[in-house]
């Protein structure tokens, strides 16, 4: 899925009491075919595989439309950039590492001045693609921490402990791309004493982490609920201790969102 919204983000923020500030720019959000490493009962995907951020009125309207070539890309890009003035590409989806097409991508965003946000939990990063993230003039990798508890994170992802994950990170940081961490707070799994030592355990992997921390979105059938205002206060609260901390909680106004493809 291919749209475009005027990004909102929030700044660091160590304490609650503290101001949001807020920043608008034209963004383009890229959403691969359903395709995942990890299995996460508590993954949004599940509730639909289309961006979140549309209403019910768009949502009902879209219809899967084929893939694009890469020409037919490019030409979505070009024309955002055109009529849009966009600015910054977030590549997202169910796991964009996956696609074999992912440097050629960053490549040719890159080559037009674009900023890039790539979201990945990390299981995947190609001599290629970290190649072309490290020669990228402003690019930036989020990586998604599930949890640090070996039994947990077997448990409920499917995958072996952390190892492949940690060992990016450190690949990606010597190649000198900014990362940024993230963790979705949910009580009962991964609670404010966990986040406390994911923010903890990053001090000594980086310099100066930044960990964003998602208040998680229930998925019906699932047995865990929605955090409280207070219990994503606590965890901001704990892992400010040791990091700078972001949540996509307070985001001000509503993005206004344009669907570029598929064509409604």
């Amino acid at each position: 899925m291919t749209m475009l919204k005027n990004r909102i983000s929030n700044q660091p923020c160590e304490h609650k009491n503290q101001p949001h500030n807020v920043l608008h720019r034209p963004a383009l959000s890229l959403r691969a075919i359903p395709r995942m490493q990890l299995y996460l009962p508590w993954c949004i995907r599940k509730l639909t595989p289309w961006d979140h951020h549309l209403g019910n009125d768009e949502l009902v309207k879209l219809r899967f439309q084929g893939l694009l070539s890469i020409n037919e890309f490019l030409e979505i890009i070009d024309n955002a950039i055109n009529q849009y003035s966009m600015e910054e590409t977030v590549l997202g989806g169910e796991e964009p590492t996956i696609d074999p097409a992912l440097p050629m991508i960053v490549r040719e965003l890159n080559n037009r001045r674009l900023r890039i946000r790539l979201l990945t939990n990390a299981y995947e990063i190609s001599n290629e693609l970290l190649n072309e993230l490290g020669l990228c003039g402003d690019c930036e990798v989020v990586i998604g921490i599930k949890t640090l508890d070996p039994s947990k994170h077997i448990k409920y992802t499917g995958k072996p402990p952390l190892e492949p994950v940690l060992r990016n990170i450190k690949r990606l940081l010597e190649s000198g791309v900014r990362v940024i961490f993230e963790t979705v707070l949910i009580p009962g799994l991964n609670d404010a004493k966990d986040i406390e030592g994911i923010a903890k355990y990053l001090t000594g992997i980086t310099r100066d982490p930044v960990l964003i921390i998602d208040p998680l979105i229930p998925i019906p059938g699932t047995p865990w609920r929605r955090p409280t205002q207070e219990e994503l206060n606590e965890a901001m609260s704990r892992a400010g201790r040791y990091v700078r901390v972001m949540t996509h909680e307070k985001i001000g106004r509503p993005s206004r969102v344009v669907v570029l493809y598929p064509r409604l």
